[in-house]
């Protein structure tokens, strides 16, 4: 995000991700939302998703850059367990979350960052343990970030 969303807020919108998709009630919460409101499934896109789920920097501004940010996921390739997927990072988000919520078993999600290695940068989805300290599985998304110093990137506006 950076570019995007003053860094001191990647962390707070990391955890409201991982707090909505956690194991126990949040979890169900969610399942329970797909199932009623097809949240996660077209003409809805993770722009409507998250402010529904009012899952976003507190700041105007920095609210306005992840929206744009996600967005900006429109124009990104994806990967599901390392293999391209045919579907832009934004819409397999979608669906990655749609498969997983409305599957016999879902898992909790993980949301993370990674260094975009190009503007566009690439989305991936895998599942695993992403905590060291806990064997359970989760459905990983990894997001391309952009540095906030780097040139050109985003040109996010300041007050």
């Amino acid at each position: 995000m950076g570019a995007f969303v003053a860094a001191g807020y990647v962390p707070h919108v990391q955890e409201q991700l991982n707090s909505r998709f956690a194991i126990g009630d949040a979890l169900s919460e969610m399942i329970g939302f797909q199932e009623e409101f097809k949240l996660f499934s077209p003409p809805h896109t993770l722009k409507s998703a998250f402010a529904l789920l009012n899952i976003a920097p507190v700041g105007e501004t920095d609210r306005e850059g992840f929206f744009k940010y996600l967005k900006s996921l429109m124009k990104t390739k994806a990967e599901v367990d390392e293999v391209t997927s045919t579907l832009s990072g934004h819409d397999q988000i979608l669906a990655s979350l749609r498969e997983n919520l409305e599957s016999k078993r879902p898992l909790p999600v993980y949301f993370t960052w990674h260094i975009g290695e190009t503007p566009k940068g690439i989305v991936r989805i895998t599942s695993g343990e992403p905590y060291s300290f806990s064997g359970e599985t989760y459905l990983t998304i990894s997001v391309p970030t952009i540095r906030e110093d780097r040139p050109k990137a985003g040109k996010r506006k300041k007050k």
